[in-house]
């Protein structure tokens, strides 16, 4: 038996590669899915559709969905795990960000900057031309921190405990290492001629 499945997203038409028993918050939560309140089960608002195949559920879930809304293969992403293909309805994501090219107010300079505006939700990431404030390329991307809550004080509540705030720490690093070499690789320019990244 293979230790990767396929997981299908649908109208997305996205074919992901997963590890067989992977937690499926690990697997949405950039694809429109959210787990408003940490993967409690609390607020329901990570339900998704099974559109064929199966996922491994917590029992709990019965309790929390109603009987008709399990047969018509309605789950919470939250407590279930991929153990076979499957196929899923989910939400697309989207972040709306204007692109107008317009130069800022600044102080002229060598290289370029990255500028990162870290929303609770979002990222926007912007790459400037210190010489002439020109923005040259634009990047988004989800908060990786939105599958461990998407308020604050979920996430807060989840750094206190254990390895939390270290899972925290490490998905949003790596994040925005992605972000940062998404918009080099746009822009077309040199990693060396960088010469700094601000949270905005």
């Amino acid at each position: 038996m293979s230790d990767r499945v396929q997981v299908r997203l649908e109208p997305l038409g996205k074919r992901l590669d997963v590890e067989r028993g992977a937690e499926l918050r690990d697997v949405l939560y950039e694809y429109g899915v959210e787990f408003a309140c940490g993967g409690k089960g609390k607020c329901k608002r990570c339900k998704v559709r099974m559109l064929g195949g199966e996922l491994l559920a917590e029992e709990r879930m019965s309790r929390l969905l109603t009987s008709e809304q399990l047969e018509r293969g309605w789950r919470l992403a939250c407590m279930c795990r991929v153990n076979g293909p499957v196929a899923l309805q989910v939400g697309a994501w989207q972040a709306e960000i204007l692109d107008d090219r317009r130069s800022l107010d600044f102080v002229p300079g060598d290289g370029y900057g990255i500028a990162i505006d870290l929303g609770t939700t979002t990222l926007v990431g912007q790459l400037l031309d210190l010489a002439t404030g020109a923005v040259l390329a634009v990047s988004t991307a989800l908060n990786p921190q939105t599958a461990y809550g998407s308020d604050v004080m979920s996430r807060v509540q989840l750094a206190l405990t254990g390895e939390g705030s270290t899972r925290l720490v490490s998905s949003i690093r790596e994040r925005l290492g992605e972000l940062v070499t998404d918009l080099v690789r746009t822009a077309r320019i040199e990693p060396a001629r960088l010469a700094g990244v601000v949270l905005v």
